[in-house]
């Protein structure tokens, strides 16, 4: 079986869409993030700094206002763009994508939810399983699924999905005196809170876990420079023990639109290691620059055989994703 890593690149070709509210909606690249999180143009970014940098240096001061406003436009082009995507007479290089390799699984660096949306709708993919682990799940009043509901499709977010809620400990009241104790040693729960986006995911509605919720735009993994030190939280942890459990069980490692940084290795470092490890240690990559790529991963890895498509998603498409 083939699985899939995806980058920000594979959303490209979704398009925009002018939303009821005059608000032109779409995925955004890098120059788009420049304007709508930090309302500069990506010529202004200060010399010797990236959109990372800015976004660490945000945090750093405690100013969340630049994750909301991406969580905001994430959230916009999931609703308008994924959902129209999914449409049951919706024919597209995303519907023939999913149709041509039915049953793959997808590890994803992105926040937003495009490939649950699509896989949704088609009845291949359920909040309560398809994110690798265990997802508590709630349903809207008076509705119901079906028992034996199982995602024949998963999509782990290594970076975090702004619908996965998660806690990372447990309050519980002492049976002596009633007194609440923090149990810092828990295991992970995670639980769906599709937020906004509630009837793109109906029946299932949002689940809240009490004094353990977080915001959107706090699920995440933000976008610093290095994410060393966020990836090592027990959330973090499980995802990535899941996806590298998923490489070791597949025949290639297929990335769409992922650039493969070296500032972002810490993000992927433990995955192609893992990838070296199985008997095939295929990686093939579709971007644009996917020979740049190449050379550099070849260099780091040389126990992978990397093979480079320079394409755009769509283009691949049109090729009839020949590999």
């Amino acid at each position: 079986m083939v699985l899939f890593l995806i980058g920000a690149g594979f959303n490209i070709d979704a398009g925009s869409y002018r939303t009821p509210y005059g608000r032109d909606c779409k995925y955004p690249l890098m120059g788009d993030v420049a304007r709508v999180c930090f309302d500069i143009e990506p010529s202004m970014i200060p010399q010797g700094k990236s959109i990372e940098d800015l976004f660490a240096d945000a945090e750093n001061r405690g100013d969340n206002l630049p994750m909301k406003r991406l969580s905001d436009v994430l959230m916009d082009a999931d609703h308008y763009l994924a959902g129209g995507l999914a449409g049951a007479s919706a024919l597209n290089c995303y519907s023939d994508f999913l149709g041509r390799f039915a049953g793959s699984n997808f590890l994803t660096f992105n926040y937003d939810s495009l490939l649950e949306i699509l896989l949704f709708q088609r009845k291949e993919w359920f909040p309560d399983d398809g994110y690798g682990v265990n997802v508590q799940t709630e349903v809207t009043f008076g509705n119901s699924l079906p028992v034996d509901r199982k995602s024949v499709s998963k999509v782990l977010h290594l970076h975090g999905s702004l619908l996965l809620n998660f806690s990372e400990f447990d309050i519980e009241d002492d049976p002596s005196d009633g007194t609440a104790l923090l149990d810092i040693y828990a295991p992970t729960r995670f639980m769906f809170d599709p937020d906004c986006l509630t009837n793109d995911f109906s029946p299932y509605a949002r689940f809240h876990p009490g004094l353990s919720y977080m915001k959107t735009d706090r699920r995440v993994t933000a976008p610093v420079p290095n994410k060393g030190s966020l990836l090592v939280r027990k959330f973090s942890q499980a995802i990535y023990e899941k996806a590298r459990n998923l490489i070791n069980n597949s025949e290639k490692l297929v990335s769409i639109g992922y650039s493969f940084n070296d500032h972002d290795r810490a993000s992927y470092d433990s995955l192609l290691d893992a990838l070296g490890e199985t008997l095939n240690r295929r990686l093939i990559l579709i971007s644009p620059d996917a020979s740049e790529a190449a050379k550099r991963i070849a260099k780091s890895y040389p126990r992978l055989e990397v093979l480079a498509i320079n394409k755009t998603f769509k283009e691949w498409s049109a090729t009839g994703f020949d590999y």
